[in-house]
């Protein structure tokens, strides 16, 4: 009977640290383009075509976006719709990340597929 009186204290407690726990911190945008266009990759791209865009990794056959691929040809409208979009209106298994990704996000993810080209595909490519 003489420890009941500890309930109090220690319910007291735990609910003093429950109204101090902090919520952690979420993950903050990079303030590079690139870089913010890189994870987006990593998070968003890479489960379908590939680590470094090359596409026909899985039952899906993403297409390639890197070099070796002809994304280069596309403009960055037709990019860009494919992101937001997806690819089913098209014929495509493209799931549209439109409502999962911010406009500045949309960009830098634009302009990382860009850096998975050559020079030459670069300067020739109409945006």
């Amino acid at each position: 009977m003489r420890r009941l009186w500890l309930l109090p204290v220690i319910v007291g407690l735990l609910l003093a640290l429950a109204a101090c726990a902090i919520e952690p911190e979420a993950t903050p945008t990079p303030a590079d383009p690139a870089e913010l266009g890189r994870q987006t990759f990593v998070s968003y791209c890479v489960p379908c075509h590939g680590a470094s865009g090359e596409g026909f990794i899985n039952a899906l056959d993403a297409p390639a976006l890197n070099a070796d691929g002809e994304t280069h040809l596309l403009t960055d409208e037709a990019i860009l719709a494919a992101i937001i979009d997806g690819g089913v209106e098209s014929g495509g298994n493209m799931t549209p990340l439109g409502d999962a990704l911010s406009a500045e996000q949309e960009a830098a993810v634009l302009e990382f597929v860009h850096t998975l080209w050559t020079d030459d595909q670069r300067a020739a490519h109409t945006h």
